[in-house]
């Protein structure tokens, strides 16, 4: 049995894992099972060819994703002879974890996000407050006294001079 890739492997990798015989007659029949002895059918290929003597070489090729401790076995079966022949190969791993880089990056843009959404809160309220105040402002000065908006008047000037003008004065 080998493995592909067969090193620095972890859970939710994605491996090949390839199972052999040679030389039997007549062709074998090849099972794949889990480590509780469940079949594994999906993504198995299987291929025999007869050599000049016309016995077999069987490869059975099983494509999976990793699980934290895995065993995967190969069982290849003669049929007439009814012997079995197995590999299995067992992986053990931590299960996926985080990096603590990737840990400190998402709490420190939580932060940010946080400190983000309250600075515009405030800007929100300030606004809306200064809105209100200067609405409240202008109903007080139109209801004041009740006289409505007052203007000062400036007294008219008159001239004596004929030439300031230029008419006469009669």
């Amino acid at each position: 049995m080998t493995l592909e890739p067969n090193k620095d492997l972890r859970p939710g990798d994605m491996v090949t894992i390839t199972c052999s015989s040679y030389r039997g007659y007549p062709e074998a029949e090849v099972f794949w099972q889990d480590g509780q002895g469940a079949p594994l059918t999906g993504n198995v290929t299987t291929s025999q060819m007869a050599n000049e003597q016309g016995l077999f070489d069987v490869r059975s090729v099983l494509r999976v994703v990793l699980g934290a401790n895995g065993t995967y076995s190969c069982l290849v079966r003669n049929p007439v002879l009814r012997q079995d022949a197995h590999g299995s190969v067992t992986i053990t791993g931590q299960p996926m974890t985080f990096p603590p880089e990737a840990l400190w990056v998402t709490v420190g843009l939580s932060v940010c996000l946080v400190a983000l959404l309250v600075a515009l809160a405030f800007v929100c309220w300030r606004k809306i407050k200064q809105s209100c105040e200067e609405e409240n402002a202008g109903a007080e000065d139109q209801d004041g006294d009740g006289e409505g908006s007052k203007t000062a008047l400036r007294p008219l000037k008159h001239s004596e001079n004929k030439e300031d003008d230029g008419q006469e004065i009669a």
